[in-house]
């Protein structure tokens, strides 16, 4: 009996527990209902402000007056002036050729870059100097004639002056010009003999060559190019806004940037008239030391006059048309100032009154006389 009473009784705990449980899930839903719909004090606070416009954050700095060198940027690249045509004076077989004379081969001035065969030259040179040794025995045999004719004459005619046939002046004066000929064409045979081993009168480069020993190469027919050192110059466009702000531009220095080099520069000269098409002038730099590999694209940055008592302002100031605003007295207030000139850091204005600091970017909405809040007035005296 006591074995069938313990099921009976089990059940109506495990139905209060389970109630139980319901129960208080219940109340816990409620509770949490209630915290949510309760008012928050600082959900009242913006309710309260909430008619009222907020200040727009506004980030400024103040800048320091003082002497700003203008700038001017541009892009050229690495020009060739002039290109020398290598071309022999003399015609002939080549028996040697230098290092030098190679593509990409540098040589200095008068080093020897390749021989013709001298061979003929020399025998020239020596049949140049026999007609010349022939020459001078003539101008002496004339002579001797004409002395022996002017004794014969002054026995005969004593006292008498000698005629010119008499004398064989023209004999003598033919001679001697036969002789001017002679050593002419020595000198001819002697510079030809010298011309044999080309070179060049500067330092420079070999552009292009064609010549190898054993090539025949003839006189006046070019077999490649060379170019100087210093006829290397930096070509780079430039406006002619900023061609004036550069005014005078010839003498002013500069700096070149390739991709892994600085090269100080000094502008040479500048075009005598604007490009048809782009009405740019163009600038030639020369540069200082070794310069850069020609073709090579450079950046161009030239030194232009110092502005004193001036600002150079971030572009983030320029709110267009060379205005900024500043912020006074808790309000927006347009400022217009002259620029001179902009560089890669920003533009050179006239020093103004810069009041509680001038706003960086733009301000949405902005108008003269507007409300602002600095954003972090402990960094608005810095300046950038």
């Amino acid at each position: 009996m006591s074995d069938s009473s313990e099921p009976a009784s089990g059940k109506p705990k495990r139905r209060w527990a389970g109630t139980t449980q319901v129960v208080v899930v219940i109340a816990l839903v409620l509770l949490a209902l209630l915290y949510a719909r309760a008012p928050d004090n600082n959900d009242t606070a913006l309710q309260i402000g909430a008619g009222e416009d907020p200040k727009p954050l506004v980030n400024v700095f103040h800048p320091v007056a003082g002497a700003n060198v203008l700038t001017v940027a541009a892009t050229g690249s690495v020009d060739v002036r002039n290109r020398v045509a290598l071309t022999p004076q003399v015609t002939g077989r080549v028996v040697s050729i230098s290092p030098s004379m190679r593509v990409g081969g540098a040589f200095a001035a008068g080093e020897q870059l390749l021989v013709i065969d001298p061979r003929d030259f020399q025998l020239a040179v020596e049949a140049a100097e026999a007609d010349v040794a022939t020459a001078e025995s003539d101008l002496r045999l004339e002579q001797a004639r004409s002395d022996a004719a002017r004794a014969n004459y002054d026995l005969l005619h004593p006292g008498e002056k000698v005629p010119a046939l008499v004398a064989r002046v023209p004999q003598i004066a033919q001679a001697e010009a036969r002789l001017a000929a002679a050593r002419a064409r020595q000198r001819v045979a002697a510079l030809d003999l010298e011309r044999t081993a080309f070179s060049l009168p500067f330092d420079g480069t070999v552009a292009r060559t064609t010549a190898e020993v054993g090539q025949l190469l003839t006189r006046g027919q070019s077999f490649g190019e060379a170019f100087a050192d210093d006829a290397i110059e930096v070509v780079a466009p430039i406006s002619s806004d900023n061609l004036k702000r550069l005014d005078p531009v010839v003498g002013r220095r500069a700096r070149i940037r390739d991709r892994y080099r600085s090269f100080d520069a000094v502008v040479e000269k500048v075009s005598a008239e604007l490009d048809s098409r782009t009405r740019f002038a163009t600038l030639y730099l020369k540069v200082t030391g070794e310069p850069p590999v020609p073709g090579t694209f450079v950046d161009v940055e030239i030194d232009g006059p110092v502005f004193a008592g001036t600002f150079l302002l971030p572009d983030a100031a320029e709110q267009g048309n060379d205005r900024v605003w500043v912020v006074a007295n808790g309000e927006l207030r347009a400022v217009s100032t002259p620029t001179f000139g902009r560089t890669a850091d920003g533009w050179i204005t006239q020093a103004f009154d810069p009041e509680d600091g001038i706003v960086l970017g733009a301000v949405p909405g902005a108008q003269a006389g507007q409300a602002v809040q600095i954003a972090d007035p402990g960094k608005a005296a810095a300046t950038p």
